[in-house]
Parts: C-alpha cells; sequence; structure tokens
C-alpha cells in the first residue's frame, strides 16, 4: 500500500527485459515504480496519481505522443519523459511539441535518467487534474 503523499514513477515499455531493466534501476535510487507493456494498459487503469511517466519505445514515438495527448485530454497533467530509439530531430521536436518534460535517447545513461525523473518528481503539483 501506498502512503498518500507518495509519488509514482510510471514506466511504459514494450521490452519486457528492458521494461524491468528500468524498473530495477530506478527502484535501486528509491523510486516506487508501477510498470506496464503498452499505452492501452497504462490508460485502462483509474488517473494516475502524483508522480511521473517515463515512456520507453524502440521504435518512433508515435504511440508515446499519443498518450501524452490522451492524458491531456483526461485532464491530467503529468511529466513525461520520452525513452527513443533511433531518434532524431523530427521526434525531439514532436516530443517537445507534445510537452515532454524530457527527451533521452537510446542507449540510456543511467545518470540522465535518474537526474530527469527525480526532476519530474520534485516538479510540485505532477499528476493533478487540469
Amino acid at each position: 500500500m501506498l502512503a498518500p503523499n507518495e509519488q509514482l514513477t510510471y514506466l511504459i515499455d514494450e521490452d519486457d527485459i528492458v521494461r524491468d531493466s528500468l524498473k530495477i534501476l530506478l527502484e535501486s535510487h528509491g523510486m516506487t515504480v508501477r510498470d506496464y507493456r503498452s499505452a492501452a494498459e497504462f490508460m485502462a487503469e483509474p488517473a494516475p496519481r502524483a508522480g511521473c511517466l517515463v515512456l520507453s519505445h524502440n521504435r518512433a514515438i508515435g504511440s508515446g505522443l499519443e498518450l501524452a495527448a490522451a492524458l491531456r485530454r483526461r485532464g491530467v497533467a503529468i511529466p513525461v519523459i520520452f525513452i527513443v530509439g533511433g531518434g532524431n530531430a523530427t521526434t525531439k521536436a514532436a516530443a517537445q511539441a507534445a510537452d515532454a518534460f524530457a527527451y533521452i535517447e537510446r542507449p540510456v545513461e543511467e545518470t540522465a535518467l535518474i537526474r530527469a525523473v527525480s526532476a519530474a518528481l520534485a516538479r510540485k503539483g505532477a499528476a493533478v487534474r487540469t
């Protein structure tokens, strides 16, 4: 059971091995993580509580952008950190246009990810209804 003020790091990655590795990394830095295999699985849950979303995709970020838009339509303002494989200026610009909190390219540098998640969790009002 989570404490009332405890923030969650929501993690989405379709690759079980990558998702498990990222979850272990985040938890080793004291973060509470809920992980999901897909955006659809994440969206089937109730609206996220305080925290941030780490959205990891090996392919194009299209589904991540759709997820960010769907969250806004639900009135959820949560910092989204995109982890993208094979990113380029176009995908980075698209993520920024979707109000990405951070954009990290693979291979993920541990320090950069922990810094981004920590900053997102420190952001006051993360995941509040707008």
